[in-house]
């Protein structure tokens, strides 16, 4: 099956685990918020630095990083993984402060275009950021603890 880029640096497969990818191919970009696209595509042009959500596709471990199914055991039972709107992801040679900063440093355009209004707190994630566009009718990003 061949790729299908949802952004300028990112595939469709970075974002859906192997089995729905496989099983509804293109198909697949209409169980997620392209919000989530979005936000990904900023981050990476604003870090400057490839970011990992999913690796499968190259035979890497990280599948449940983008949309999940609703009946998966990773993550909370109302994830925002299983609605297409949330997704997890690191930066070689970065921490995970280091990108909590460079979001808060954009805040305000983030949160008037909704595409990340929540990050989980630092000392849950400490080796990945995760990131939301729930809606939270907070003019802030929420950062949430499980």
């Amino acid at each position: 099956m061949n790729r299908f880029k949802v952004s300028e640096n990112f595939f469709l497969d970075e974002f859906v685990p192997p089995d729905i990818y496989n099983e509804r191919g293109q198909r697949a970009i209409q169980l997620i918020d392209i919000r989530v696209f979005m936000a990904a595509q900023f981050l990476r042009d604003t870090i400057g630095k490839p970011m990992v959500v999913n690796n499968w596709w190259n035979g890497g471990k990280f599948t449940q990083r983008g949309l999940r199914r609703h009946d998966s055991k990773t993550g909370a039972r109302w994830s925002q993984h299983k609605y297409g709107r949330g997704f997890d992801f690191h930066v070689s040679n970065m921490t995970v402060s280091e990108v909590h900063a460079i979001i808060m440093q954009h805040e305000e355009m983030l949160i008037n275009r909704q595409w990340i209004t929540v990050i989980e707190d630092k000392r849950d994630t400490p080796t990945w950021v995760h990131c939301d566009c729930r809606n939270t009718g907070l003019d802030q990003i929420l950062i949430v603890r499980p």
